[in-house]
């Protein structure tokens, strides 16, 4: 197994959160993207294009704090895929070893990244599902330079371009007030998720796409410190996720299905189905990969082709 640490470290970001990036000698910083195949796990699943919140029930958190979430397992019962789990406890390894290297001091505490669910270890992961307004946004300028920036990039510039995105988000009646509230400060952000066929999942569409499915995934590994609960925090950002096998349909809770019966009422609004941006919905994944590479820097720790390699792409 190869000692990620040992080549990386924390670049410290701010209130913004550090992130892991390649040791060199310049000045150009280099992000690591972790990537690996994976199942998603349906017990602890809040990728939903609301994420799991409730007004009623927000712990004096914001709808523009959300973040979409779910748990990484090692793939199981799977005739293709299968054999990945092997690799999964080193990807455990390798993360645990780079959240040592923000070392506690006495009195704090530590949130991992790697969690349970049933007793297995798997990886939370997460996307923010809105991202702040600037200032200076140009949406003539941001739809002119968009598709010559690096993928995540992508997202923050088109989007910034079209509030009807924000607005026509699939939301249900007792979110849509903290909706339009967002609406004045925020952009909604899609998730950069792939069905087999490269294309873009719709958001009424996640939980239905995405729960129990085998995917791609590529992240990056955050850290921020709570300094008044003096809590240590690592966090994963998606950047990307393609799916590689299509999740079983099983019996459904029936309280789930109401939930979801109210999402899918959304399929009959064609202005909320579509939402996103020409360049989601005009690009497959791979498109998406070749604009990835050809324009932005970064280390991806690719699992589980060969777990030996911490190659640039």
């Amino acid at each position: 197994m190869p000692n990620l640490a040992a080549r990386v470290e924390f670049f410290f970001g701010g209130t913004s959160g550090d992130v892991t990036v390649l040791k060199c000698d310049t000045d150009d910083v280099t992000e690591l993207v972790l990537s690996g195949i994976f199942k998603i796990d349906r017990q602890g699943f809040f990728m939903g294009p609301e994420g799991g919140f409730s007004p009623k029930n927000a712990f004096s958190h914001d709808f523009v704090d959300t973040k979409l979430t779910c748990n990484l397992l090692a793939v199981q019962r799977d005739v293709v895929y299968a054999s990945t789990q092997c690799d999964f406890p080193s990807i455990i390894l390798n993360i645990r070893a780079l959240e040592k290297l923000v070392p506690l001091k006495k009195g704090e505490s530590l949130l991992s990244s790697v969690c349970e669910s049933r007793g297995m270890p798997c990886i939370r992961l997460s996307h923010a599902l809105f991202i702040k307004k600037e200032d200076d946004d140009d949406p003539d300028n941001i739809a002119r330079i968009g598709m010559c920036l690096p993928h995540h990039l992508i997202l923050h510039s088109l989007m910034c371009a079209s509030e009807d995105a924000t607005m026509a988000w699939p939301v249900q009646d007792d979110n849509r007030e903290a909706l339009n509230r967002a609406a004045s400060t925020h952009y909604i952000s899609p998730l950069p998720a792939f069905d087999v066929n490269g294309k873009p999942i719709q958001p009424v569409d996640y939980q239905r796409v995405l729960s129990g499915a085998v995917v791609e995934a590529q992240f990056t590994l955050l850290h921020y410190f709570i300094k008044g609960d003096r809590k240590s925090i690592f966090t994963t950002s998606l950047c990307e996720m393609c799916i590689l096998c299509a999740p079983l349909r099983g019996p459904v809770n029936p309280f789930k299905w109401a939930h979801q019966g109210l999402l899918n009422s959304f399929g009959d609004n064609k202005r909320s189905r579509l939402v996103g941006l020409p360049h989601i919905y005009g690009m497959s994944a791979s498109s998406h990969c070749r604009c990835h590479a050809d324009l932005t820097c970064k280390v991806v720790f690719q699992l589980p082709t060969d777990i030996s390699m911490l190659h640039l792409t």
